[in-house]
């Protein structure tokens, strides 16, 4: 008796907090409890890192023209700096300076900006006059093969978008001409990394086309942090465009990037610092800023997960689905009788199952479980020890993911590229597990617990593939306390599951 009531009162306090928590963020600080269908808002968050070496630090970051709208949302939290937006003719920078720091920095610089309605890269009308192409500065010989290039592209062009295609396309030959050769070791005195974009800029401007250097990210929040990319920006007349210049031909979707900085201004400086690097992280938020604001300022066991940086913070948005997925099992284990190839193997398929098309996940599943197993059974013959054999079940899934991947590229399924989501030991102990039970069980009882699995991690799937589901474990992730006390009731059940009372009917009616 006393034992249960211990019980009750956890599970009860438990609840209490967490509907509690989640009760405060509602009435008081306004977070919506049901995800409504309001456009997202994108969060650009920059993160500049560095080793100090015990000198007076400054850390200056190019910013986009956007940047210093107050009401697209910036934050630039960073202890112990001082901070502020440099504005010079019209070019922005946020610059950061500390008297004395020493070991790894990070500096944060945070935009956030709605879906629709805000210039984030791509087609742009330019305002003011039109724009002048600039001069390269080359002279001698070097102009001369410079002006040679040009001719020839602007005889195979009917506009700015064919010539920048062409420009390009002569540039990256294999066997290019002995201009371009000249050129190219010319840049790449200057700059090595990006020296045949800065080539192909300059080759633009002086075909009169106005051309510049950008760089953007990808709005995408799958990629996780990512480094800056370098586009090519050119003027066709009407509107500023953003190309790939190691896919000049192409025409990006303005709506998947965030030019971050225009112009041949350097995109990081730092002094007092070395091994400076910056990286980007994008995500989207659904509710709306103002909100989120109050959220982040409220008290640590409020705030949760939003107090941290956006690259940070991106790795939850799994993360917290996993408890969901653990449940499902529980449920579906201790409640329904489903038997199952582990305790929690269904989640982490579930979970890479979240990252790709889910027909495709499975049949990869099937296929590397049942080529697994096929050479299990061969290894079995070899009389190894437990761990050495699991060990070489470890490199033959490795090896079959690997041409899974391949095969499935060259047949042109995109999806065999994401193969590598699957968690390789738990797929090895899946095969080793598998073939036991087939050995003491009967193949019979191992196909069953196979088939479980996967219905089981099918149903976790689709519960956290809700969008509701997901809204609740990110932005209330206190109510996983009220997941724990029904996982923790559910834990004391010791009464029949209902695939037993299926199994245990014929002996009623024979009584």
């Amino acid at each position: 008796m006393a034992s249960r009531i211990k019980l009750l009162a956890l599970v009860s306090l438990l609840a209490l907090v967490g509907g509690g928590v989640a009760a405060y963020k509602n009435v008081v600080l306004g977070i919506p409890l049901i995800v409504d269908e309001r456009p997202s808002e994108w969060l650009v968050e920059a993160k500049v890192s560095f080793v100090a070496v015990g000198d007076p630090v400054t850390a200056r970051l190019a910013l986009p023209g956007v940047a210093i709208d107050r009401e697209l949302g910036i934050d630039a939290r960073s202890a112990g700096y001082s901070f502020i937006v440099e504005d010079t003719l019209d070019e922005y920078a946020a610059l950061w300076a500390s008297d004395s720091k020493e070991g790894p920095q990070s500096l944060y610089y945070r935009v956030r900006f709605p879906q629709r309605g805000v210039d984030s890269g791509g087609p742009r009308l330019e305002p003011g006059d039109v724009p002048v192409p600039g001069d390269p500065g080359l002279s001698g010989t070097l102009r001369s093969a410079a002006e040679s290039v040009v001719r020839r592209a602007k005889e195979l062009s009917s506009n700015p978008d064919t010539l920048l295609a062409g420009v390009f396309r002569e540039i990256t030959a294999i066997e290019g001409s002995q201009e371009i050769a000249l050129l190219k070791r010319h840049y790449e005195e200057v700059s090595n990394s990006d020296a045949l974009t800065l080539l192909g800029i300059d080759l633009l401007n002086m075909a009169g086309v106005p051309a510049r250097q950008a760089y953007a990210v990808q709005l995408n929040e799958i990629r996780g942090s990512q480094k800056p990319s370098l586009f090519v920006e050119y003027f066709d007349g009407v509107y500023w465009k953003v190309r790939d210049p190691d896919q000049p031909a192409s025409t990006l979707d303005p709506r998947e990037l965030f030019v971050w900085n225009r112009g041949g201004d350097a995109l990081l400086e730092v002094s007092g610092g070395e091994n400076s690097q910056v990286a980007f992280t994008t995500t989207r938020d659904i509710i709306p800023m103002e909100k989120l604001t109050d959220l982040k300022d409220s008290g640590l066991l409020v705030s949760t997960i939003f107090g941290l940086p956006a690259s940070e913070r991106q790795v939850f948005r799994y993360v917290v689905l996993i408890p969901i997925g653990a449940f499902v099992v529980v449920i579906l284990r201790n409640l329904i009788g489903i038997a199952t190839l582990g305790t929690f193997m269904p989640v982490l398929l579930a979970l890479a199952l979240l990252e790709m098309d889910l027909k495709s996940g499975l049949t990869m599943f099937v296929v590397i479980v049942a080529s697994g197993l096929w050479f299990r059974f061969l290894l079995s013959r070899l009389n190894l020890l437990v761990v050495p054999r699991v060990a070489a079940c470890v490199v033959i899934v490795t090896l079959l993911m690997m041409l899974l991947s391949v095969v499935s590229w060259h047949l042109g399924m995109r999806d065999g590229l994401k193969i590598t989501l699957f968690p390789m030991i738990i797929l090895a102990w899946t095969i080793e597990r598998m073939s036991l039970i087939w050995e003491e069980e009967g193949k019979r009882n191992a196909l069953l617990q196979v088939a479980g699995s996967l219905v089981v991690a099918v149903i976790a799937y689709l519960f956290m593939e809700l969008k509701q589901i997901r809204y609740w474990a990110f932005y209330f992730p206190e109510l996983l306390l009220v997941l724990l006390a029904g996982i923790i009731l559910v834990g004391r059940y010791t009464g029949y599951r209902l695939s037993e009372l299926i199994r245990f009917k014929n002996f009623e009616e024979a009584v």
